[in-house]
């Protein structure tokens, strides 16, 4: 039980020595000895009494620890409120933290009573269970509140009290409001936990456990890259604070160097973004690369390539759209969908020339290569395509002034999708790692840029995926000298999701499959009652915060009727008889992961059915790490590792 916490790592210790600044606002708040306020504190050991034939003495002294920690919580925030009286900036935080508390209190009650008296009980939407409760998880998620979360709040408090306190109660505040919000993501966790299942850690043939480097030298490098990601944060809270149009510039591109300089008030200003982030903050701190100065920096550090093309490539196939996905729910959940026509006419094919300009309603794809692509011979085409309902046209002069003929051919090629939360980043930041396999393996990459959301929700990302990939098995070798017959799809993160949903549907529309999958640490299950106790590391994970990860979900998934066990949004929900057809799946994920708990179990069923997969699990390892490999210790065996699937794949 301690080796799991400490996995889940200590909560960021909060400076208390932050610069004072002037600020008239809070100039008239006065600190009042706590000595002077008497609140009366609740008595409920009777609630415990009787109990021990439902409970081991660990959980019911817990459950008991607990619940009188929310008391002490909860007469606190009573004094604060008398103290601070109607400044709703404080009030507010007092309440919801009565509140949260009281919340607390009910989910303990409801977990008592349901044991004691064997039927469900049910109080809002906190306080949902089923009669099979996992007193496992209740017990862990209790130890997480009085270890780490809890104290954190009331010290906090406390320090409101203190005369000669060194921080503004600004500063204070902001602490508490990050600490709330931490509080809140538990107790909405509490609920499901009571009806998951544990993890299974076996499947020892399957695993290949990777300790790159000591645990002390990943967390020192990983505490770099979350300053530079903390000092990102900082920028865009300070500059959402500031209304004049020039100073936004200037703190948008200086912003990030001035708050890794000054680490206290970039982490007071981090905090501040992470306990309550809007949309627009939060998805322009992962896109930080992709624009300002950080767009223009990025190439410097991307691996030399001789090929690199963008194209841009229209619709032909049918669209997986709102209708499309929930007709199959109503009418198919639950079982394959018998194939249907994928293209309602001939379509009209572009010139190349037409193909890289920009146009109305097309997919972008990145293409890769470690030698220059030529254009495919005419006299091929008539070969490769049967198809009548496909009219190639022969090529145009102006192509052919792009490209000469060649006879280098490819028979194998990589689909890539990027990660970023449904939300943000493109195929251009990830070139730091896409660039390294098309040259190492000399094998095209087609790396897809899907809409992002909230602007462009579920299903559009998935839509756009599924058109690029028809788009390359059918056309590819009209424009290059491409015969795509090995295809290996390979995603990160949010990409990870869109890689499997993608095979899921290609399995439902009876189309060419991919010859092996590659997932790098994948959300392989969008659905919120969805639990697993790694989701807690990202309370204190400053790239994937709790925060972040509700908003990525939400922005996705706007329709809420959806139901989210669809293997379209959660591939590691899909039904057996479409795992049974999966071609051979690699995940890499990492020991510090949030999304770490979802790749045993989509593992464990693949395993269950019989199929070809492996897992590479990386010690220590936080999400992201294919980013961010150059620095960390040997981080460039995790592109080694994937560099050496892909070569085993195309040699099958």
């Amino acid at each position: 039980m301690q080796a799991f916490f400490n996995d889940l790592g200590p909560i960021r210790e909060y400076d208390e020595r932050i610069e004072e600044q002037d600020d008239t606002i809070y100039s008239q708040i006065v600190v009042y000895d706590r000595e002077s306020i008497k609140v009366e504190q609740r008595n409920d050991k009777d609630l415990f009494e009787g109990i021990q034939g439902s409970f081991n003495i660990e959980l019911q002294e817990t459950m008991e620890t607990t619940y009188n920690k929310y008391n002490e919580l909860i007469t606190i925030a009573t004094e604060l409120t008398s103290l601070f009286g109607l400044q709703d900036m404080f009030t507010l935080k007092t309440t919801q933290l009565t509140k949260l508390c009281l919340i607390g209190q009910m989910q303990i009650q409801s977990v008592i009573e349901n044991l004691s008296k064997d039927y469900s009980h049910i109080i809002g939407d906190f306080c949902l269970y089923s009669k099979d409760i996992n007193l496992n998880y209740v017990y862990q998620i209790l130890s997480i509140l009085n270890i780490n979360l809890l104290p954190k709040i009331l010290n906090v408090c406390e320090e409101f009290f203190i005369k000669n306190h060194t921080r503004k109660p600004k500063h204070i505040l902001i602490e508490l409001h990050y600490n709330l919000s931490k509080f809140l993501c538990v107790l909405e966790a509490f609920p499901h936990a009571c009806a998951s299942q544990d993890i299974k850690y076996e499947y020892k043939n399957n695993i290949i456990v990777k300790e790159i480097a000591k645990k002390e030298q990943i967390d020192h490098a990983y505490k770099f890259i979350l300053s530079a990601i903390q000092s990102a944060q900082a920028m865009m809270q300070k500059k959402s604070e500031t209304e004049t149009k020039i100073f936004r510039g200037i703190i948008h591109n200086l912003g990030p160097i001035y708050y890794m300089l000054a680490r206290k008030q970039g982490l007071l200003k981090a905090h501040q973004l992470m306990a309550e982030p809007t949309v627009e903050l939060a998805f322009a701190v992962w896109n930080m690369g992709e624009t300002g100065l950080a767009k223009h920096l990025m190439p410097i550090i991307f691996p030399s390539i001789k090929y690199k093309q963008c194209i841009y490539i229209p619709r032909y196939f049918k669209q997986i759209n709102l209708e499309y996905v929930k007709y199959y729910q109503k009418h198919y959940m639950g079982i394959i969908t018998p194939p249907q026509p994928l293209i309602d006419k001939s379509p009209k094919l572009l010139s190349f020339y037409q193909l890289i300009e920009n146009g109305d309603d097309r997919i972008k794809i990145r293409i890769l290569n470690s030698e220059t692509l030529n254009i495919s011979p005419s006299s091929s085409l008539q070969n490769y395509y049967q198809d009548p309902l496909i009219q190639i046209s022969r090529t145009s002069f102006i192509d052919r002034l792009f490209h000469k003929k060649t006879n280098t051919t490819y028979e194998n090629i990589i689909i890539h999708i990027h990660g970023g939360g449904f939300v943000s980043m493109s195929s251009r930041s990830h070139q730091i790692y896409t660039r390294l396999w098309a040259n190492s393996l000399g094998v095209p990459i087609f790396s897809i840029d899907y809409r992002l959301s909230p602007q462009y929700s579920f299903p559009a990302a998935l839509d756009d995926c599924w058109q690029a990939y028809l788009w390359i098995i059918h056309f590819a070798l009209h424009y290059f000298n491409i015969t795509p017959k090995k295809i290996i799809l390979i995603g990160d993160s949010a990409g990870g999701n869109l890689c499997a949903a993608l095979t899921a549907l290609c399995i439902r529309e009876s189309v060419y499959l991919p010859a092996g999958i590659i997932l790098a640490y994948p959300a392989l299950n969008l659905d919120p009652k969805n639990f697993n106790m790694y989701q807690f590391v990202s309370l204190d994970d400053g790239l994937l915060p709790h925060s972040f990860l509700k908003l990525c979900v939400k922005s996705y998934i706007q329709d809420e009727t959806l139901n989210y066990k669809d293997s379209l949004i959660s591939p590691g929900e899909a039904i057996d008889e479409v795992l049974q057809q999966f071609p051979q799946t690699y995940i890499l994920t990492g020991t510090n992961d949030p999304l770490h708990g979802d790749t045993w179990t989509l593992l464990g069923r693949l395993i269950n059915l019989g199929k070809k997969c492996k897992l590479y699990k990386y010690d220590y390892m936080p999400h992201g790490f294919l980013n961010f490999y150059n620095l960390i210790p040997n981080g460039e065996q995790c592109i080694n590792d994937v560099t050496q699937i892909i070569k085993d794949i195309f040699s099958q």
